[in-house]
């Protein structure tokens, strides 16, 4: 059978039986970064490719369909100098990941990172992103990378063709951030790097017109924070449902600094001498910085009331965070803005239990309903700082366990 197909960006006719693997014709054609784990030649997830712009794995398509493909191998990555043909590379697949599909390229001192946005998230409800989003993270995390470059890896190149990213991959020694709160590591330091990060962002897109007109698309956004978080939460809590909706514009028309959207601890990497680094930037915007900080001390709060016998410790940390982050920031009042931030933690602390993307670790329902009745305190208090909210939180977690 003769199959024509375009291979790393030429028209090629590849030859074999209609059921022959198409990662065993590509390799005889000469693609040898195509390798097999079954045969001990390579490991899971080195038979990656690019097919029809989404990675794939070429031992699970046979040769019959690839007619018409457009398909790249790790050897169309020799023309933008990120590997190259006399230097032993290979590709595998990372997994887990909820809005991406990734893969590894290790090669001699370096490894990067190959990452491609899903269509649609790997979640129970129905949920729909546009692939896209990944030249948003590009651009984001160069931004981040130039202004702490000890902290965000370094972007090598963006493919928009097929909306896939290489940057430098985290050194293998580091452990995702929410693996040691989880495990009961409370580390103050790591946590104050954090909130040092993100001010150092906020304050220097501040007020920037470049950075406004960079980042002035907010569909991605919408697409996987205000319609899964805000939307949906408020059809499931229509006793909410004005205070939710009233926030929507504050989050979308109030625009003042590069927002990540994802900042969070699972993130947030830490290497062994306790540096970190950021990740994950494909939703990133122009908008209020109110949301990046609500977001990440959302996941503090939850992680409190999931292992109270801990509470006072993350609740500590909490306001230790918090507490950095408002003190560095110059291009707002600090008051205000932190006042901003209270109602809009209690609705996201309830579309973690509630929303589309509920917190995974928090299966217990008594915990869950606590979370809810958290939520409601602060949506609809007067709190206007988070050494309140967490005195608030505490006695609330406290009472819930007498």
């Amino acid at each position: 059978m003769e199959v024509k197909c375009r291979l790393n960006g030429e028209n090629i006719i590849l030859r074999g039986e209609p059921t022959d693997r198409l990662r065993d014709v590509l390799y005889h054609t000469g693609c040898y970064s195509v390798r097999d784990s079954d045969d001990a030649e390579g490991f899971a997830g080195s038979d990656t490719i690019i097919f029809n712009g989404q990675l794939k794995y070429s031992n699970f398509i046979l040769l019959y369909q690839a007619e018409g493909a457009n398909i790249k191998t790790a050897e169309s990555l020799l023309e933008k100098g990120v590997i190259h043909s006399d230097i032993p590379y290979e590709v595998n697949y990372c997994r887990g990941g909820v809005s991406c599909i990734a893969a590894l390229i290790e090669t001699e001192g370096k490894t990067m990172l190959v990452k491609q946005g899903r269509a649609k998230l790997a979640v129970k409800e129905d949920w729909h992103a546009d692939p896209a989003r990944m030249k948003i993270e590009a651009i984001a995390n160069d931004f981040y990378n130039k202004c702490i470059p000890q902290s965000a890896p370094a972007v090598l190149f963006y493919d928009e063709e097929n909306c896939i990213m290489v940057r430098d991959a985290a050194p293998a020694s580091c452990r995702m951030w929410k693996e040691d709160l989880l495990s009961g590591i409370f580390d103050f330091e790591v946590a104050q790097k954090t909130m040092e990060a993100l001010a150092i962002v906020h304050n220097k897109s501040a007020n920037s017109p470049e950075a406004a007109a960079a980042f002035a698309n907010q569909d991605i956004f919408y697409q996987l924070r205000i319609s899964p978080y805000f939307e949906f939460l408020a059809g499931k809590h229509p006793e909410y449902k004005a205070e939710i909706e009233a926030m929507i514009p504050k989050i979308r028309d109030d625009r003042r600094v590069i927002v990540h959207s994802d900042y969070s601890p699972k993130n947030i990497l830490v290497n062994a001498d306790r540096s970190i680094c950021i990740l994950d930037y494909e939703i990133a915007h122009y908008g209020n910085p109110a949301f990046d900080v609500a977001f990440f001390t959302n996941h503090i709060v939850l992680k409190s009331a999931h292992m109270r016998q801990y509470s006072a410790a993350i609740l500590n940390m909490l306001t230790c965070m918090t507490d950095t982050y408002f003190g560095m920031i110059d291009f707002t009042d600090a008051k205000e803005l932190e006042a901003e931030c209270i109602p809009l933690l209690g609705i996201l602390m309830l579309a973690r239990i509630d929303g589309k993307s509920p917190a995974e670790y928090i299966t217990c329902e008594k915990t869950r309903q606590l979370v809810r009745d958290m939520a409601g305190e602060l949506i609809r208090g007067k709190l206007t700082t988070y050494r309140e909210a967490a005195a608030l939180l505490y006695r609330m977690e406290l009472e819930f366990d007498r």
